[in-house]
């Protein structure tokens, strides 16, 4: 026993040394957090030391002998060893380098705490976790809602600046603080930047197509005929331009007839004026085109003939299937060998991508290979659809996760959106950070703005912010309150589904390190929040969420639901689990007792 004692004494002083090392080494980057900020600098040097080294023998054979295994140490690491030697006999290792204070469980734990406060503010009743909602459409935002998700245990609000405008997030801000006010809630708002996410770009449109749907049951029976009103010019959904001067003259008798562009004989019955046209009934679905020939009989006699007016064009879309090979490049023109052409207005990216890395189009619904590349652009192939084919439109998002990107941190809507976080919100969340650099960009901005206690959220959703994740967090460390976002919808684009749960778990442990609290975002209850029903999946997601300090949600028509059942979920894990650490209240499953 004792040699045994000895032998793991050496493996533990020597990793000390190590982690000691690494933390000289970094020693600048240490110096340059902010004072606050110092010793969370300094254990993330440490962690750094600890997982260079791969140490799962030495753990099982620590926790034979009921010591620490190392597994909860990520937020005090050089104590944790130090202690561990000292256990094991080296008497009169000091748990911290001399001059510094111990970083102990209970002083990792009150840094963490305090850094999530002053980002989220107070805690929120009864549980540890805070819970983030992201805000719908202006137009869909009202009192009721905000009371709904405000009881259910919101405490902060995510509104998208990728969506809407300044006018349309200031109305949305104020009815939330309003609502908050009312209820005694003390809420926080933070304003998503868009950041320089690439979008493909199908060149020309194509004429659009007015689909009008009837009302059906589950069992397919109509319910109520299809509705559309008749306009001069067509403004928005359900609309049907007519020629001008018919709409004076229709009356409730008369029926327009047309063939729609399907090929199908409709027949739309006039029920009279409303404001803004002419309300019509079909009993039948219809597809409609610009310039469909129209016939206006009253009674069964002809009044006049005439043309369905200007529908609003679509953008053009392209039909991808696996094996399909198709074109991408700066311009989105130039066929080569009767190729579909994408469009990446963004020559420098291109010029980054080689052939054999991923191209990646809308969130994985395309995975395709780059073959090779000429003057026309890069020639691509389709390894894999969602669906064959896939229809990918103008405006999806296009991933390079192979490539070695270097792309900018704030264009022209970031910029709006910034300025309209400083004036309105209270922080500010960083999409797409790569590197160091896009940190200090927006982290200067914000010291100019001299907001004090204005918040900044990394989000981490790209292969490079993994590859540059401790310089990133270096960086976050000299700003404050800061805090950081595990983004899983693009994580899981860029990385693999499969590689995805291996990452958020690496990322909330390094956040634990430097002591930031972390956002577990992306489809959490997403299927409650959109159906009313969860599936088992989601909830197992959600029961794992509370290890973060905060939990995103996206917006639904049931998204009060899905509020509260988190906040209830949170709760009753808490009384289980804080963060990897298990806690044993008495279980009914021991007792006896009736399950509730």
């Amino acid at each position: 026993m004792a040699n045994r004692a000895g032998t793991l004494r050496t493996r533990i002083l020597r990793l000390l040394r190590a982690v000691d090392e690494e933390a000289l080494r970094l020693s600048p980057r240490i110096r340059a957090a902010l004072p606050r900020h110092r010793a969370s600098a300094l254990n993330l040097a440490h962690y750094l030391g600890l997982r260079k080294r791969d140490v799962r023998r030495l753990q099982l054979e620590l926790a034979t002998l009921g010591l620490s295994s190392l597994g909860r140490s990520e937020g005090h690491v050089r104590n944790t060893l130090a202690l561990l030697a000292n256990w094991l006999g080296s008497k009169g290792v000091r748990s911290a380098r001399r001059g510094a204070p111990p970083l102990d469980w209970a002083k990792a734990e009150a840094l963490m705490h305090d850094n999530t406060r002053r980002l989220f503010g107070p805690r929120p009743g009864g549980r540890h976790v805070y819970i983030m909602v992201t805000a719908p459409e202006a137009d869909e935002v009202s009192e009721a809602w905000a009371d709904e998700i405000l009881r259910g245990g919101a405490t902060v609000l995510r509104i998208n600046g990728a969506h809407e405008t300044p006018e349309a997030w200031a109305s949305t801000v104020a009815l939330f603080r309003r609502r908050a006010a009312a209820l005694k809630r003390e809420v926080r708002i933070f304003v998503d930047l868009p950041g320089p996410k690439l979008r493909g770009d199908i060149r020309g449109t194509d004429s659009g197509v007015l689909h009008l749907r009837r009302r059906k049951d589950r069992m397919g029976r109509t319910l109520a005929p299809t509705e559309a009103l008749l306009v001069a010019r067509h403004a928005g959904p359900g609309q049907i331009p007519v020629p001008a001067d018919w709409l004076p003259q229709l009356k409730r008798i008369d029926v327009i007839s047309l063939t729609d562009a399907g090929g199908r004989t409709r027949r739309l019955r006039v029920r009279g004026a409303v404001p803004g046209g002419v309300r019509v009934e079909c009993d039948r679905s219809l597809y409609l085109r610009s310039g469909l020939a129209l016939e206006w009989r009253r009674m069964g006699r002809r009044m006049a003939r005439g043309r369905l007016g200007t529908l609003p064009r679509e953008p053009r879309s392209l039909l991808l299937a696996s094996g399909d090979s198709f074109l991408l490049n700066a311009s989105g023109l130039g066929a080569r060998r009767g190729l579909p052409v994408l469009g990446c207005p963004e020559p420098a990216v291109l010029a980054a991508v080689r052939p054999g890395e991923r191209v990646i189009l809308d969130d994985g619904k395309l995975v395709a290979v780059v073959e090779g590349r000429d003057a026309t652009g890069l020639r691509c192939r389709v390894l894999r659809a969602l669906k064959s084919p896939t229809r990918v439109r103008s405006g999806k998002g296009i991933a390079f996760p192979d490539s070695r990107l270097a792309l900018g941190t704030l264009g022209e809507q970031d910029e709006r959106a910034l300025a309209f976080a400083l004036e309105h919100a209270d922080g500010v969340e960083i999409s797409f950070v790569n590197s160091r650099r896009d940190v200090a960009v927006v982290a200067r901005r914000l010291h100019a703005a001299g907001r004090r206690g204005f918040g900044m959220v990394l989000k981490l959703e790209t292969r490079e912010a993994l590859r540059n994740l401790p310089d990133i967090l270096f960086e976050a460390l000299r700003y404050d309150p800061v805090g950081l976002m595990i983004a899983r919808g693009d994580l899981a684009v860029e990385l693999s589904f499969e590689r995805l749960a291996e990452m958020q778990e690496e990322l909330l442990w390094f956040g634990e390190a430097c002591h930031l609290p972390v956002i577990w975002a992306t489809q959490v209850l997403d299927t409650l929040a959109h159906t009313g029903v969860p599936t088992r999946a989601e909830i197992t997601d959600a029961a794992m969420s509370m290890r973060a300090e905060c939990v995103m949600l996206n917006k639904g028509p049931y998204i009060g639901a899905a509020v509260r059942t988190l906040a209830d979920i949170i709760r009753k894990m808490e009384a289980h689990q804080y963060k990897k650490r298990s806690l044993y209240r008495p279980l009914a499953l021991a007792t006896g007792a009736r399950l509730s």
